[in-house]
């Protein structure tokens, strides 16, 4: 190592030179070392476990100074020589980040089939577009290409005609000219999906022994469209599901050693102190551990989680319209990868306009089975790591959703008089005639036997608790109850339903058919973060008096005289016997008071990225417009 970078290391945080080290070691680690946007950060605090991007690693390493564990490191890579800074500098944006995953990462070629193909296609990425070319590869510019297609809707005769086009004009660059030519490069990325049609009343997928049918079997309804043209040859599908195969996706994350190494941090670099840091932690994990050693012998097999919700692809254009993704999360990342957007495997496409209801194990049929072989037989992958083949295995640990999308997934109902899954039969419910709702109660029953709260009548119902928690249902119970549970899906007119306050599962969940889910200790969780939204609008309702949020209004003090509680806040009629006169609540603000309690959220300033800009939510003594982290911010940091 030279004398000057030997010496800005040392030197005082303000002073220029140090500075200038700093900038040239982010030049050079970005240069070499990044993962997409972001770098592993060597102050004193990260230690070089913790990812950020360039303009946070410099701030980390002028305000806290370097890591004394990672010296030598800082120091290797100050001493990059300039020609290797000035080659990576050359590949931008898109092309850098592909660039510099092909070139650094894919280079092992002891590997199976499946890899070799992969690894052939980064040879090929290798090459330039045209003699001389430096800033773009030939796989680079096709993967642009046809993300422009897909996003602008650009028809394949179009494509076609555009390729010869280029072809033409340019004859030294080396690409197809046609469409599947170039198709073909990206299905071998393994960035393909599988068209499947499905029945438009969610019946049945036209797959399988299915896949040669012209109509549904339960419903009836015709699988193609109706078309004015009765020669026409090309038939249009009337719904068309995507799935994209998840056993290439995982299988690509062990073919790039540094990626590779990450996929075993949850046993070899995970710090075991009993703290809850990272979902192996989790009681549900350990469980599964216990259950199947020969599963956890292998510390590169999957615990994966499944998440879905729907969403409105058109914006504000449609506001019926409802778009359900199936999304894979990767639990053996670090907590700070697992979660990223470019780590998240979209698994399944379901389209709309509607949301599919109970019939979504229908568009799950292709992911569950793949899920079964990957835990029966596995798959054969390369570790690029070890340059060895391994059987890849994988499991699912839980799903995610909100509480209406609970009841798809699990087949509870989360509606009715019997809506908690924890609480099961042993609901508490109770009808508030005036409100018109259903109402869950005592919930004090889960509190400890001696605490004070079971025995205060005042502040709740006018009742001393004595119950105590309802029994949780397990995975096993759930799989004998349902014993010979006939599913019956699709959205067919005239089809009877079965109350919910009877009987309140709906089906038998797909998840069930995995060998492994009955034993699983947790098997569904609810998205916190719609929850604390929801908790959130209800108490802004409530203090800013918000005509459809507030929750103290007539009917349901009504409903607090009917129950015989809270007799304070009883409403009284008047003395002419036409209205009902409401005496104001201790929560309830004046006007002046309101405009105090919005001052605080206009004028609140928070650190860059810590939260949206809340202000422009305030409007007119209301709250609104705000997102679900916002909701978490003004829970959690301003009430």
């Amino acid at each position: 190592m030279s004398e000057a970078e030997e010496i800005w290391i040392n030197l005082p945080r303000s002073s220029d030179e140090y500075i200038n080290g700093v900038k040239n070691f982010i030049k050079n680690a970005m240069a070499k070392y990044a993962v997409g946007a972001e770098l592993k950060c060597p102050c004193g605090n990260c230690n070089s476990k913790m990812w950020w991007g360039p303009d946070d690693v410099f701030n980390h390493l002028v305000y806290k100074g370097p890591s004394l564990d990672v010296v030598k490191w800082i120091y290797d890579v100050s001493n990059l020589g300039d020609t290797d800074v000035r080659d990576c500098e050359t590949n931008i944006g898109f092309e850098d980040d592909l660039n510099r995953m092909l070139n650094l990462t894919y280079t092992n070629r002891e590997s199976n089939s499946d890899a070799r193909i992969f690894y052939r296609l980064v040879e090929d990425g290798k090459q330039p577009l045209y003699p001389g070319s430096k800033k773009i590869s030939r796989l680079s510019f096709l993967v642009r290409l046809y993300h422009w297609k897909c996003l602008n809707g650009v028809t394949q005769t179009a494509f076609d005609e555009m390729l010869q086009l280029l072809k033409e004009e340019f004859p030294e660059i080396e690409i197809p000219t046609l469409f599947n030519s170039a198709k073909n490069v990206i299905r071998d990325l393994g960035l393909d999906y599988q068209k499947i049609h499905a029945c438009p009343n969610d019946c049945m997928l036209y797959r399988g022994k299915n896949q040669n049918e012209v109509s549904c079997k339960t419903c009836g309804v015709s699988r193609w469209r109706d078309t004015e043209e009765e020669h026409k040859k090309d038939k249009i599908p009337t719904k068309v599901m995507r799935y994209f195969p998840l056993k290439p996706k995982l299988q690509r994350m062990y073919m790039c050693k540094e990626f590779a190494k990450l996929m075993t941090w949850h046993v070899v670099d995970r710090k075991k102190d009993g703290m809850l840091r990272h979902p192996a932690n989790d009681i549900a994990w350990k469980t599964m551990d216990a259950k199947y050693p020969t599963f956890l012998s292998e510390n590169r097999n999957i615990r994966l989680g499944i998440a879905s919700d729907g969403f409105n692809p058109f914006g504000t254009m449609s506001g019926s319209h409802s778009t359900w993704p199936v999304v894979v999360v990767n639990y053996n990342l670090p907590p700070w990868l697992n979660m990223k957007p470019e780590n998240l495997i979209l698994s399944t496409l379901i389209p709309g306009p509607t949301d599919p209801g109970n019939s979504i194990d229908v568009y799950l049929q292709p992911l569950v089975e793949e899920l079964k072989e990957l835990w029966d037989v596995g798959v054969t992958t390369f570790d690029a790591a070890t340059n060895q083949n391994f059987v890849l295995r994988a499991s699912v640990l839980w799903t995610i959703s909100d509480f209406p999308d609970y009841a798809m997934l699990s087949g509870w109902s989360t509606k009715g008089y019997l809506p908690c899954p924890i609480c099961n039969y042993k609901t508490s419910s109770t009808y508030l005639k005036h409100s018109r709702k259903v109402c869950y109660m005592n919930h004090r029953r889960f509190l400890d036997s001696n605490n004070k709260w079971r025995s205060d009548k005042k502040r709740f119902n006018g009742q001393v608790e004595v119950g105590q928690a309802p029994a949780v249902l397990s995975g096993r119970m759930i799989k004998r109850l349902l014993n010979g549970y006939q599913n019956t899906f699709g959205k067919v007119k005239g089809k009877r339903k079965v109350s919910c306050d009877v009987n309140p599962w709906n089906k038998k969940s797909i998840f069930y058919q995995l060998p492994y889910w009955s034993e699983n200790s947790i098997r569904h969780n609810l998205d916190v973060m719609h929850i604390e939204k929801n908790i959130c609008d209800s108490i802004l309702g409530t203090l800013l008096n918000i005509s459809g949020k507030i929750k103290d209004h007539v009917n349901a003090r009504l409903d607090l005289q009917e129950m015989g509680i809270r007799k304070i806040l009883h409403p009284n009629t008047s003395t002419d016997g036409k209205y009902l006169e409401i005496r104001a609540a201790n929560f309830d603000m004046t006007n002046k008071e309101k405009d105090i309690f919005c001052s605080v959220l206009e004028n609140v300033k928070f650190p860059h990225g810590f939260a949206s800009n809340i202000s422009k939510c305030v409007k007119d003594r209301k709250v609104v417009g705000y997102k679900s982290h916002d909701a978490h911010i003004i829970m959690q940091y301003l009430l």
